[in-house]
């Protein structure tokens, strides 16, 4: 049995980078560099309101050798953070048996090349069971599914205040916006 993959838009490391990352999505140019297979998802996100900082579609070629691990997990990184995470985490983990799913805060003190770039994102983690196999039919049915559920939900509260009251407490709250005021600025400038 052949094993099939989903097409990257950019290379791994690319992925990594903050400089691919944060990108404003109505440039075409940016668009490019979200995945195909998820180039929908993340658009109708982002449209009512939800915004991306960073994804991958996963189901990209990982070490086919090994039986775990055949594909690389897939996410969205929501800035501001939202609830849109659990939400998709929670109505997903009903709808689909073929992913794992993961929904998380982050709190990233982000150091690199000396510079602070500290981030709070929510962010949606999905990965192919192992007991699957590698076809790209399983992602068709996912993203399907992901689409279904943005329809329904309506445009983008602009819940990150109650989220950060959350995830670090009402006494650190303004560190909290200070934290996504300075986030949001670097988003808006790429």
């Amino acid at each position: 049995m052949m094993s099939e993959f989903l097409p990257r838009a950019h290379s791994k490391r690319l992925g990594q980078l903050d400089e691919s990352n944060w990108k404003n999505l109505k440039s075409v140019q940016n668009i490019k560099r979200v995945d195909p297979a998820i180039r929908d998802v993340v658009l109708m996100l982002n449209r009512k309101g939800y915004r991306t900082f960073s994804s991958c579609s996963g189901g990209h070629r990982s070490n086919v050798r090994r039986r775990i691990d055949r594909h690389e997990s897939g996410y969205f990184a929501f800035s501001p953070p939202s609830r849109i995470a659990f939400l998709l985490y929670t109505r997903l983990r009903e709808m689909n048996e073929d992913f794992a799913f993961e929904a998380q805060a982050v709190i990233d003190n982000g150091y690199g090349g000396g510079v602070r770039r500290e981030t709070i994102c929510t962010r949606l983690y999905w990965q192919l069971l192992d007991e699957k196999p590698a076809r790209l039919e399983y992602y068709n049915d996912l993203f399907t599914s992901m689409q279904e559920i943005i329809e329904d939900i309506p445009r983008g509260a602009n819940d990150y205040k109650d989220v950060l009251s959350g995830v670090m407490g009402k006494e650190h709250v303004a560190t909290g916006f200070r934290i996504v005021r300075s986030q949001m600025r670097r988003f808006s400038s790429r």
